[in-house]
């Protein structure tokens, strides 16, 4: 059942919360100007209305999980610390004589609630920041950031191994005989049986497959999704963690892969986030963007202008953000200034490309990628005086790929969009440094996001606080 908050302070907290608790710390102007009495509100459809005893109230437990993230602490750390700092205690509204709940009860208050309730008081929040004039809205940049997954990443051949036993495992809990019998498929390969990493690999991948072919009769649920899974880890079908089914490889960039999920944000040109989606880390991060746009559209913040990096190149996107009335500012993947130092001259109009010798391609073919390959005159290239392109000596005629999307969406400022751009990146380091957002804390990607979330919720609110006290005070004189 829901529990209320008691809204009045007894005097003998108001006495030792006024003495002890300085005006000027920033969680107190957190406190001060930023509201969260909409966390019962948005919370009340995860109890039942008579059943059960009286719940902590949820705005208390909302403002722990908010102080754990902005304090960098664990569930149980903070439970420890809510015990005698007087500070947190003022902050989540827990008074001197009053219970503080334990760690167990913020786990079951952050699975009661979901990734869907997070989801909307990160909404409200956004909404309050806007009702109070706090977000300009004209701009809005977009970026991914890369998530460890709190999980060990492990060889493919060290996962074949361990799926078998977690299947065994499993099974002897249905049927002991028969895991009994096939006691054998827990036991690893021997390295020294095999030439070369590559042949074990593909030995561990065999007998993996073959103990699956051996279960494929079993119906018990538990043993029937574990199955599946090891099924598709042997398949190389993207899990790569037992202990976080829904952790994916990802690349940080090139040469650099990481195990973990990707964060994608959208912002406006204050620095307040605005919109987000989690997802596994081998996602692009382009495929996000109408999302984010879409969450854009119902908060009522569409944006006049957007800036990305390249990972957002691409002539259709453009296209339809034109078209939807925002201006686009993303720099192109393709290296512009390669042509220059060739001495080529792309005419966008005409669709033409000319040498350094003023001699025109002689045609071109489409490129898988879009755009086109533009070749020219093996006679021409033969007979050239200067070869100012570039040209090998062993190849017989210039061959350059044009991308014409890039020429006819280039838009004017984007030197400054670039610089407003970096309003993003100083938030993800924020995230990482202060809030630990580098890594996560949970497992799952439902849990992921709440973490995510909280952490968002965090920053803004941060951001709130200082502009709403600095119109406040007093200018000097």
């Amino acid at each position: 059942m829901l529990g209320r908050r008691e809204q009045q302070e007894s005097f003998f907290d108001s006495e030792i919360f006024s003495r002890m608790v300085p005006e000027d710390h920033p969680l107190e102007l957190i406190k001060r100007h930023v509201d969260f009495s909409f966390v019962e509100e948005e919370c009340r459809g995860c109890y039942h209305p008579d059943l059960g005893r009286p719940s902590f109230p949820p705005e208390v437990l909302f403002r722990v999980l908010f102080l754990e993230v902005w304090a960098n602490l664990s569930d149980i750390q903070v439970c420890r610390e809510l015990r005698y700092n007087v500070l947190y205690r003022h902050f989540c509204g827990i008074g001197w004589d009053d219970a503080v709940p334990d760690d167990t009860t913020l786990v079951v208050f952050r699975r009661r609630l979901g990734e869907e309730t997070f989801h909307r008081l990160f909404s409200r929040v956004v909404g309050q920041a806007r009702d109070k004039g706090l977000l300009r809205g004209k701009w809005a940049i977009v970026d991914g950031t890369q998530v460890t997954a709190h999980a060990a990443a492990k060889t493919t051949v060290r996962l074949a191994r361990e799926g078998r036993k977690k299947l065994l495992g499993v099974l002897s809990r249905h049927d002991a005989r028969l895991a009994k019998e096939l006691e054998a498929f827990g036991e690893p390969e021997r390295d020294s049986d095999y030439a070369d990493h590559g042949r074990l690999l593909a030995a561990e991948l065999d007998k993996g497959r073959e103990l699956i072919s051996r279960l494929k009769d079993r119906t018990e649920p538990d043993l029937v999704a574990l199955r599946e899974f090891y099924r598709q880890v042997v398949d190389s079908e993207g899990p790569a963690s037992f202990s976080d089914p829904d952790a994916r490889w990802g690349f940080k960039r090139k040469g650099e892969p990481l195990l973990g999920y990707k964060v994608h944000v959208s912002t406006d040109e204050t620095g307040m986030a605005t919109a987000v989606k989690v997802t596994p880390g081998n996602e692009p991060e382009l495929p996000q963007l109408a999302s984010l746009l879409g969450d854009l559209d119902r908060e009522g913040l569409r944006p006049l202008h957007l800036t990305a990096d390249k990972g957002y190149d691409d002539a259709k996107t453009r296209q339809a953000l034109l078209e939807a009335g925002i201006r686009p500012y993303i720099p192109s993947r393709y290296d512009l200034g390669r042509l220059k130092k060739m001495g080529l001259v792309y005419d966008p109009r005409r669709g033409t490309l000319t040498c350094p010798e003023g001699r025109k391609a002689t045609g071109r073919t489409p490129h898988k990628g879009g755009g086109f390959i533009y070749y020219f005159s093996e006679h021409d290239c033969r007979d050239c005086p200067s070869r100012l392109c570039g040209l090998g000596a062993s190849e017989t005629r210039l061959r350059v790929y044009v991308n014409p999307g890039v020429f006819s969406h280039r838009a004017r400022g984007l030197k400054r969009a670039m610089r407003i751009r970096k309003t993003i990146e100083r938030l993800f380091g924020e995230l990482k440094v202060w809030h630990r957002m580098a890594r996560a804390r949970y497992r799952g990607l439902s849990r992921v996001t709440i973490q995510v979330l909280l952490t968002l919720i965090v920053a803004n609110a941060k951001k709130m606080a200082k502009r709403l006290q600095a119109q406040s005070s007093p200018s000097p004189a």
